[in-house]
């Protein structure tokens, strides 16, 4: 019941505030309608699924896609994501020999600041990476040949998920494989990580996003901006932005509090319960679990060490948080029954009010969302749009959920959007190199007030403006307003013609008519 309700908020709004999804659902309308000619995407894009690393996440949406749609698939895949997650530390801490009702302090974390940013991919792999620990820490105990085979084939989609869960899942398989045995038993518990290792080394050599995520690692010298580190202070600062403060109130910062504070008091009544009453656990367990905790310190540890960004890659570092506060759980001593269940009741409650604060959030949100519906509306099919987003945040949700409102054009019509994860390394299509947007620089879509619409707006069609239209009000003779309301306008791009006179060759007799459209070359 926790799980479900704590998935309610994201069923309950056609327009959930969250950042990158617009445009998680443009790469899924893509990858699953190319063929369609009513999208026109063959002529846009070509798709190379080599160039990602997100393979499981939008095969999934793809193949969910032909019984439900688009959106409707997306929205299952995130709610598995934040049902699985308790789930998944549940069995790992099975595995493992605890208690299995400790995973209830995951359910505060289900809305944090990657699940506003949109980072799906990054969510999606850390009940993967749990699952997979718990096969690795019965594989410690057991060694079935059926436990690896499905080990191997976890950590492979936990690879082609997202890296920073599976890094962690390899470290804790290797972990688990210092605890006693010869070498025999060693590789028998480690050779489930070959396929994904081998995997990423194949995505590293051979994709964009993969050879500047291998330079990251090295910190080598991009091509581009360098590594960004946060002094200690700021970094300190911001960590409990990357939990669970995703709102414009002091609510989440209060329940993250309440969620430390609840922590805190599980590990002192088991320390103290724990000298007068030894652990059931066997010692293996309890061995595996202690090696295991020490993935939380590794992800503290990682959090003030490792730049914030690299290049095009963002975040870095900010991803380590969240996955301290999940594996910290892991050390959490043995509880008295009578004691455990009032603080893990307290907790659960914990988590159903935050996932109620966020739901308030998001219903809330529905208003300042306007007729966005209208405005796509106003909008033909297949065309090339551009967004020009001022106004970009809430009221009511942190970050900038309007910022990639154009990709809903992409999701419902076609054609072509900027801002796109197209031109993104890690992006499963680009655009063909023969008829593509102008190349933009970073943080283009954070600076409308920097584009040029006769400089840079030429191969589009329309342009979706949130807020003040700017110096596309003023161009009159080249925009056409086609939908206005109070939070949203569409402006067409005419087609204006040079009349010139017709050209005569009189060598061969030729006789040219040159109509310029736009600032697109002349053909005869």
């Amino acid at each position: 019941m926790c799980v479900v309700l704590s998935a309610l908020p994201l069923w309950l709004v056609p327009y959930p505030p969250i950042q990158d999804l617009p445009q998680h659902l443009a790469a899924i309308r893509v990858l699953h309608s190319y063929a369609d000619p009513a999208f026109g995407f063959e002529r846009l894009f070509d798709i190379e699924l080599l160039r990602t690393q997100y393979l499981t996440y939008y095969l999934a949406a793809h193949l969910l896609s032909f019984l439900c749609g688009v959106t409707t698939a997306n929205k299952i895949l995130v709610t598995l994501v934040v049902c699985s997650t308790p789930y998944a530390m549940r069995g790992l801490l099975s595995a493992i020999g605890k208690d299995p009702r400790l995973c209830v302090f995951v359910l505060p974390l289900v809305y944090n600041a990657h699940l506003v940013l949109g980072f799906f991919n990054f969510l999606a792999a850390i009940p993967l990476a749990l699952y997979g620990l718990a096969l690795a820490a019965r594989q410690h105990r057991s060694g079935s040949h059926a436990g690896s085979v499905a080990l191997a084939c976890v950590a492979l989609l936990t690879f082609y998920t997202h890296v920073v869960p599976f890094g962690f899942l390899a470290a804790g398989a290797v972990l688990l494989s210092l605890g006693g045995g010869g070498r025999t038993r060693r590789a028998r518990l480690l050779w489930p990580l070959l396929p994904a290792l081998l995997g990423a080394l194949v995505w590293s050599l051979t994709s964009p996003a993969g050879q500047s995520t291998l330079a990251a690692a090295w910190l080598r010298t991009p091509q581009g901006p360098g590594p960004v580190y946060l002094p200690f202070r700021h970094a300190l600062r911001d960590s409990a932005g990357w939990l669970t403060d995703v709102l414009h109130t002091k609510h989440d910062q209060w329940m993250l509090g309440l969620w430390s504070g609840f922590l805190m008091l599980a590990f002192t009544i088991g320390l103290v319960a724990g000298r007068r009453k030894a652990s059931r656990a066997s010692l293996v367990d309890a061995a595996a679990g202690a090696r295991l905790a020490l993935l939380a310190p590794a992800a503290v540890a990682g959090y003030f060490l490792l730049p914030v960004s690299y290049a095009w890659i963002w975040p870095i570092s900010a991803r380590l948080p969240l996955l301290a506060a999940v594996f910290i759980v892991l050390g959490v001593p043995a509880l008295p029954r009578a004691w455990s269940s009032v603080l893990l009741g307290a907790v659960m409650a914990l988590g159903l009010a935050h996932a109620a604060l966020a739901g308030r959030a998001f219903l809330a949100f529905q208003t300042e969302v306007g007729r966005l519906d209208a405005a796509l509306a106003a909008i033909p099919a297949r065309q090339r749009v551009a967004g020009l987003i001022w106004d970009r945040g809430s009221r009511h949700v942190r970050f900038a959920p309007f910022i990639h409102s154009v990709a809903y054009y992409q999701v419902r019509k076609g054609g072509a959007v900027m801002f796109s994860f197209a031109d993104f390394p890690q992006s499963p299509f680009r655009f063909k190199p023969n008829d593509r947007p102008p190349r933009v620089p970073a943080r283009w879509e954070w600076t409308p007030e920097q584009v040029k619409p006769l400089r840079d707006l030429g191969w589009y069609d329309y342009v979706l403006v949130r807020g003040t239209p700017g110096v596309i009000s003023e161009l009159r003779s080249v925009y056409q307003p086609l939908f206005r309301s109070r939070r949203w306008s569409v402006w067409k791009r005419l087609r204006q013609e040079r009349k010139t006179a017709p050209v005569s060759n009189a060598t061969h007799g030729i006789r040219l008519h040159c109509a310029i459209p736009d600032d697109r070359s002349c053909s005869p």
